[in-house]
């Protein structure tokens, strides 16, 4: 974990101090004048520190056999990132795909950290004239679906925190508010008790850049939080300035995102569930309300607190049955190979003054004109239907909501 990011204060964290004074003024602009969120500006703060680390073993002002993890990020001036060209740019992003193995999409992330840092000493302070990331584009990115629980794997999840649990009404609780709401963690750990409104069945939230929404509760979290908070507070040892809803055991404070994610993983694994991680819940929440059909995508993007609904089309991937359906459709899937051995009448005379008939020699039947099928496209269906459901699929995309 992070010397900086105080879990149990999502908001707060301790002055950033090594690295180029630059970026901690920059990271401090995005806090305090751009809005965004402790945990945004210190993965923008990671990223502009690994490029420093990077500039200065380009550059010579380290030994060339030295550890990345190992060099000052410090030191770093304005005149010198006023040197910085598109090469040493490139050369970042060919270093991060190949010799750290970062993904696409974290190689996207870290340039758009330098984008932003270039463009606030050029735009913001005018500390600089020119900004050398201005052309770069980010890496296409692989479209990936997301992962989730089926309804049935969630209901095991479920029944899992129940006999898996040294606090099975908190952890079971947790849970159904991830699956029922959509909630990021930190935006769990991150809840208070009058953030609750059970008589108005509704939660308030506070998600990336302290966005606030209010979320609708559903029978299940409502009937999962009186059981958790009768419980709570009645715990013995409990302050009463304690504000946090989602406690520990033992020390009754507010719980930590590394904590949740331990529980949340133990109950997965008891559950024989593999491969899911707790922001999973998250899709799956989002996945299954879609797939129901009640919800559009502009009130699903309201529900999740996403910025931009183009994150929300990721939910609307087709399912397996949607693209088969569309394939068994194609009226080209029920045509039959014409016969290969036709009979034809011969009408030569015989001596009996009757025609016969005579077996022609076995030929390779004559293929189907596709005009045939013209009816077909312009009806919308066959080859197009499947067509576009195939292009929607393939349209789908997958980070760190």
């Amino acid at each position: 974990m992070s010397i900086y990011l105080d879990e149990k204060n999502p908001g707060k964290h301790k002055p950033f101090d090594d690295a180029s004074q630059d970026i901690v003024e920059y990271v401090r602009y995005l806090e305090v004048i751009a809005g965004k969120s402790a945990n945004t500006a210190f993965s923008y703060y990671c990223d502009l520190r690994g490029f420093s680390r990077f500039m200065k073993r380009r550059r010579g002002l380290v030994p060339d056999d030295s550890e990345m993890k190992d060099i000052d990020p410090k030191g770093l001036d304005t005149a010198f990132w006023a040197t910085v060209t598109k090469e040493d740019i490139y050369e970042y992003l060919y270093f991060l795909s190949r010799e750290c193995g970062n993904k696409k999409s974290s190689t996207a992330r870290r340039l758009a950290s330098l984008h932003g840092f270039y463009d606030y000493l050029v735009n913001q302070v005018n500390r600089l004239d020119a900004d050398p990331t201005a052309a770069i584009h980010p890496p296409k990115q692989d479209k990936v679906l997301p992962k989730y629980l089926t309804a049935e794997q969630s209901i095991e999840l479920l029944e899992s925190t129940q006999t898996q649990s040294d606090f099975p009404e908190r952890d079971y609780c947790m849970v159904v508010l991830f699956l029922n709401c959509g909630m990021r963690l930190a935006e769990l750990v991150g809840m208070n008790l009058d953030d609750i409104d059970l008589e108005n069945r509704q939660i308030r939230l506070f998600g990336k850049g302290h966005k606030e929404r209010m979320v609708y509760l559903n029978d299940a979290c409502i009937e999962a939080l009186q059981l958790y908070l009768s419980k709570r507070n009645t715990m013995e040892g409990l302050l009463p300035q304690e504000k946090a809803v989602f406690i520990t055991r033992r020390r009754k404070e507010r719980i930590s995102n590394r904590r949740v994610e331990q529980l949340v993983t133990g109950a997965m694994k008891a559950a024989g569930l593999k491969g899911f991680s707790t922001h999973k819940l998250r899709h799956t929440a989002a996945t299954l309300m879609y797939q129901t059909g009640n919800v559009d995508i502009l009130t699903l993007k309201q529900l999740l607190g996403h910025s931009s609904v183009s994150t929300t089309q990721i939910y609307t991937h087709l399912q397996e049955f949607q693209v088969r359906a569309a394939i068994e459709g194609n009226p080209l899937g029920k045509l039959k190979k014409p016969k290969s051995e036709p009979k034809v009448l011969d009408s030569t005379e015989q001596e009996t003054g009757e025609s016969s008939e005579k077996t022609m020699p076995e030929q390779e039947p004559e293929p189907v004109p596709m005009e045939a099928f013209d009816g077909a496209a312009k009806d919308g269906i066959g080859l197009d239907a499947a067509a576009l459901a195939m292009e929607q699929n393939a349209d789908v995309e997958n980070r760190n909501d």
